[in-house]
């Protein structure tokens, strides 16, 4: 019975090819773009999820008119995060102000290396749930200290505890690391 439907099948498939390659073509297009929309989707939903507080999170950002134009930015002036401490601190268990996302040299003894990094306030550790291999969580509280991802601290010292030692950035500024 079920080889009389693939025989007839066959033979309307080929009697009629144009017509048949047009249904095929449309299908295949038609499943393609079902799937590529449904891999955007699922992209979209599991953002960032790596982070155990990833739905307890926000970031803040702001609109601004420009002739007539409304922009929205991700940049914030350095005094809204007193602001959000001060006036809604009992909503907020974190509040940490960065800097943007930039490359920078990093120097060490003699290796010298490319990395981009951030630079967020002492609570950023906190705020992102981070384990810490070495060092303690106020190790930021130093202006002067910077904290290393496990990938990072071994590209730069190897096996060796990074902690205490020090990094220089962009041959200008000399931090300690405090934490890994």
């Amino acid at each position: 019975m079920i080889r009389s439907y693939f025989r007839i099948a066959w033979r309307n498939l080929i009697k009629s090819k144009g017509y048949s390659l047009i249904n095929i073509g449309g299908l295949a297009a038609g499943m393609a773009v079902a799937m590529l929309i449904g891999l955007w989707i699922w992209d979209e939903l599991s953002f960032e999820k790596y982070n155990k507080n990833y739905d307890r999170i926000a970031q803040v950002m702001q609109n601004q008119n420009f002739n007539g134009s409304i922009g929205t930015w991700q940049t914030m002036p350095f005094p809204m995060g007193d602001a959000l401490r001060n006036d809604y601190g009992s909503y907020f268990k974190h509040v940490v102000m960065s800097s943007w996302n930039w490359s920078s040299l990093l120097i060490t003894g003699e290796k010298k290396i490319v990395k981009e990094g951030i630079f967020m306030e002492p609570g950023a550790p906190g705020l992102m749930g981070l384990t810490m291999l070495r060092g303690t969580y106020g190790g930021l509280k130093d202006p002067g200290s910077v904290m290393l991802s496990e990938s990072l601290a071994k590209e730069l010292f190897g096996e060796a505890d990074p902690v205490g030692k020090t990094i220089t950035f962009d041959k200008k500024n000399t931090e300690i690391v405090t934490g890994v």
